[in-house]
C-alpha cells in the first residue's frame, strides 16, 4: 500500500498515539486519561479549522472513546492561523471552550439547521485570549433579514443561560466592509438599528448560572460598550465577580454603580478596576438595602488625592471595602477627612482598611519623597504649611511700602515706553476727539464732495456711483478728475486743491486704489482734512480686502471712523443723508475757467 494512503489513513481514523491519546483529524488530540477528557486543537498557519466540520467528526469519534462523558475543547493558533466559529456554539458534551490567539471568522454567522439547534449545550466556560473577531455588517443584516424571529430569541441573552464564567482577553474586533459595498452598509444600518430597539424592549434575560466576567486588556471603547451591553440587559442571580481590568478606563462604565445595577446584580463581591485611568473615587454608589459584601479595586489607577467629600463617601460603604493602593497619592491639607479616618482605624474600626497605614505618599511640597501616610497628621502637616504662608504674609506686612513704590515705578516705566512707541497714534487720536466742526461761512466751497478713485474702477464710478447720485441728488455738484482737473496743471496740486475745495472727499476703496500712488496721495490730503475738520472724508469699500494690507494711516482711519460698505443695503441711504446735508447758500458756482487754477488755499488753519 503506498505511504501516502497510510498517513492519510492514520490523520483521517482515530488510532492510539501513546497511553491516554488519540489524533482527530489533522490537528486535535484527544487526552481521555484526565477527567473531564480534554480536547486540544492546535492550528498552524495556513490552516482553516472549523468548528462545524469539527462537531461531524465528533459526532463519530465521541461515540466511539468518550461515550456520553463531557468534554474540554481549547483551540489554539500558532503563527496567525484562522478559524470559523459560527452562533451557536454547540457540541454535545462541551463544558468548556477556549480559544487563544486565533483570528476569528463567521462568529456572526448563524446556524439554526435542526441538527445544531436540537443539540442541548453544557457549555459552562468560554474564554477568548488574544483573538481577533471579525465582523462585517453587510453578512450581519443578511442574517437578521433571513433569521429576524430566531435571533431576537437567540441573542437577546448575549451569551447561553448554562454559562458559568465568560472570559473576553486581550482580544478586539475587526470590522471589515468592501470599499464598493460601503454604501450599501450604510444604507443596511438602518435595519440593524431597529434590531437592536426591538431587542432592548424585551424583557431581560436571566443568567442564571453566571458567577464570574472578566473584559480585559481591551480598548476602552470595546470593554464599556460589550459591559453596558451586558449589565442592561440582563438578571444575575449568582453573579460574583466583574473584571474590567487593564482597559484603559478613564471612567467606569455607565451601567455599573447604579441603581439599575444593584437591583439586576444581588450577590456581587467583587468589581476588579485595577490597572486602568481613573483619577478619584467619586462615582461609587453603594445603596442601603445591599446585602453583599463588596468589594471595589481600584488599585495602580491616578488617584492623587482623597478629598472630604469622596471620603464622605468612603464612610458610607460600611461593610464594604475600596483598595485603592498603588495609586500615585500627594499628601495635601485638602485631605483633613482622610488623616482622620486613618487615625480612627484599629482591629476594632475599619479593620477592611488597616492597609492604608502601610501605604505612601508623595510629600506635597517636594513631590518626590515617599513617606507613610500614617506618619502625617493633618495638625502637624497644615500647621507647617500655615506658618510658611504666615512668614510669607510677615514678610510682606514689612516691606509692604517698599514694593508699593517699585510696583509704582514700574507701572510707571511701562506706560512710557507705551506712549513712546504709540506716540504717532495717541497725537491722532488726540486730534480727532478734540477738534470741532469748522464752519467758515465767509469761505464757502466749490462742490459738495470731490471723487478719489483708482482709473481702474473708473467704469463703477462714472456708470454706477455717479449716475446714481445725480439721480438722487439732483442738486449736489461732484467733483470727478476727468470733468474738473485744471488741464496743464500738476497731479498733485489738481489733487489738493480739489479736496481742499470740497466739503466731502469719497473714496473708493478697492484692492486697486491700494497699489495707486496718486491715490494714497489723494487719500493723505482727505485724511489731513478730517484730522482738522471731523467728517470730511467718507470711505466706500466696494470689495473686500485685507486690511493687513493697507498703510498705517488709511487703517488707522478704518479703526477709528465709520466707512461705508457697498454691500450694504443702506449704502445709498447712507450715503444721500450724508451728502444732503450740504445747502445751496454755502456754495458758490462750479467755475471751469483757467481762474480756478489760481484759487487760494483755504485759510481752515484760522477756523480750528
Amino acid at each position: 500500500m503506498p505511504l501516502f494512503l497510510i498517513y492519510s489513513i492514520l490523520f483521517l481514523v482515530d488510532f492510539q498515539y501513546g497511553n491516554g491519546q488519540r489524533f482527530i483529524g489533522k490537528s486535535c488530540k484527544i487526552f481521555y486519561d484526565i477527567s473531564p477528557t480534554n480536547v486540544i486543537c492546535d492550528v498552524t498557519s495556513g490552516d482553516q479549522w472549523c468548528l462545524d466540520s469539527f462537531r461531524e467528526l465528533m459526532n463519530g469519534t465521541k461515540k466511539s472513546y468518550l461515550g456520553d462523558d463531557q468534554f474540554t475543547l481549547e483551540i489554539e493558533c500558532h503563527g496567525g492561523g484562522n478559524i470559523s466559529i459560527r452562533q451557536p456554539i454547540k457540541l454535545p458534551g462541551m463544558t468548556s471552550l477556549t480559544v487563544r490567539n486565533c483570528y476569528i471568522t463567521d462568529y456572526y454567522d448563524y446556524d439554526f439547521s435542526p441538527e445544531v439547534m436540537s443539540i442541548e449545550s453544557v457549555l459552562q466556560n468560554l474564554k477568548f485570549t488574544n483573538c481577533k473577531i471579525e465582523h462585517s455588517h453587510l453578512a450581519y443584516v443578511k442574517h437578521i433579514r433571513k433569521n429576524f424571529r430566531k435571533l431576537m430569541t437567540y441573542e437577546k441573552c448575549q451569551i447561553i443561560n448554562t454559562l458559568r464564567t465568560f472570559i473576553f482577553q486581550n482580544s478586539s474586533f475587526n470590522f471589515i466592509e468592501p470599499s464598493e459595498q460601503y454604501s450599501i452598509a450604510n444604507k443596511s444600518m438602518d435595519l440593524e438599528e431597529y434590531y437592536r430597539n426591538e431587542l432592548k424592549r424585551h424583557e431581560r434575560c436571566a443568567h442564571n448560572n453566571l458567577k464570574y466576567i472578566e473584559m480585559s486588556s481591551l480598548d476602552r471603547y470595546t470593554a464599556e460598550i460589550r459591559i453596558n451591553d451586558l449589565l442592561q440587559n440582563g438578571i444575575f442571580n449568582s453573579l460574583n465577580v466583574i473584571n474590567l481590568t487593564n482597559n484603559n478606563l478613564a471612567r467606569t462604565p455607565s451601567s455599573l454603580f447604579t441603581y439599575s445595577m444593584y437591583e439586576t446584580v444581588d450577590r456581587l463581591e467583587q468589581i476588579d478596576l485595577s490597572m486602568n485611568k481613573i483619577e478619584d473615587i467619586s462615582f461609587i454608589y453603594i445603596p442601603i438595602m445591599f446585602n453583599s459584601h463588596l468589594n471595589v479595586d481600584l488599585s495602580k489607577n491616578v488617584i492623587a488625592e482623597i478629598s472630604n467629600q469622596d471620603m464622605k463617601k468612603l464612610k458610607a460603604l460600611k461593610r464594604n471595602t475600596v483598595n485603592i493602593r498603588e495609586n500615585p497619592l500627594i499628601c495635601t491639607c485638602n485631605q483633613k477627612s482622610f488623616y482622620e479616618f486613618i487615625a480612627e482605624i484599629n482591629d476594632k474600626n475599619w479593620r477592611q482598611y488597616t492597609y492604608l497605614k502601610t501605604m505612601q505618599c508623595l510629600d506635597q511640597e517636594s513631590k518626590r519623597n515617599l513617606k507613610n501616610i500614617s506618619e502625617y497628621s493633618y495638625e502637624r502637616m497644615c500647621k507647617k504649611t500655615e506658618s510658611l504662608v504666615g512668614a510669607r504674609e510677615g514678610i510682606f506686612e514689612r516691606n509692604k511700602y517698599s514694593i508699593l513704590a517699585f510696583l509704582l515705578v514700574l507701572l510707571a516705566i511701562l506706560v512710557a515706553c507705551l506712549l513712546f512707541k504709540y506716540k504717532s497714534r495717541i497725537a491722532q487720536l488726540y486730534r480727532v476727539k478734540t477738534s470741532i466742526q469748522c464752519h467758515c461761512p465767509d469761505n464757502p466751497k466749490h462742490y459738495d464732495a470731490f471723487i478719489s478713485y483708482s482709473s481702474s474702477d473708473e467704469r463703477w464710478v462714472y456708470d454706477v456711483l455717479f449716475k446714481r447720485l445725480q439721480s438722487l441728488l439732483p442738486d449736489a455738484s461732484l467733483c470727478l478728475h476727468h470733468k474738473d482737473f485744471i488741464p496743464g496743471a500738476c497731479i498733485a496740486e489738481n489733487i489738493i486743491n480739489s479736496v481742499e475745495n470740497s466739503r466731502f472727499t469719497l473714496l473708493v476703496l478697492s484692492s486697486n486704489f491700494i497699489e495707486s500712488e496718486w491715490c494714497q496721495l489723494e487719500f493723505q490730503k482727505a485724511f489731513h482734512q478730517t484730522l482738522k475738520h471731523r467728517r470730511h472724508l467718507l470711505v466706500l469699500l466696494i470689495e473686500d480686502i485685507d486690511f493687513n494690507l493697507l498703510d498705517y494711516d488709511l487703517r488707522f482711519f478704518l479703526q477709528t471712523y465709520t466707512y461705508l460698505k457697498y454691500s450694504d443695503k443702506m449704502f445709498w441711504q447712507k450715503l444721500t443723508g450724508t451728502l444732503q446735508i450740504s445747502t445751496k447758500s454755502n456754495k458758490r458756482s462750479h467755475s471751469h475757467n483757467p481762474v480756478f487754477k489760481q484759487l487760494l488755499q483755504s485759510d481752515y488753519e484760522t477756523c480750528v
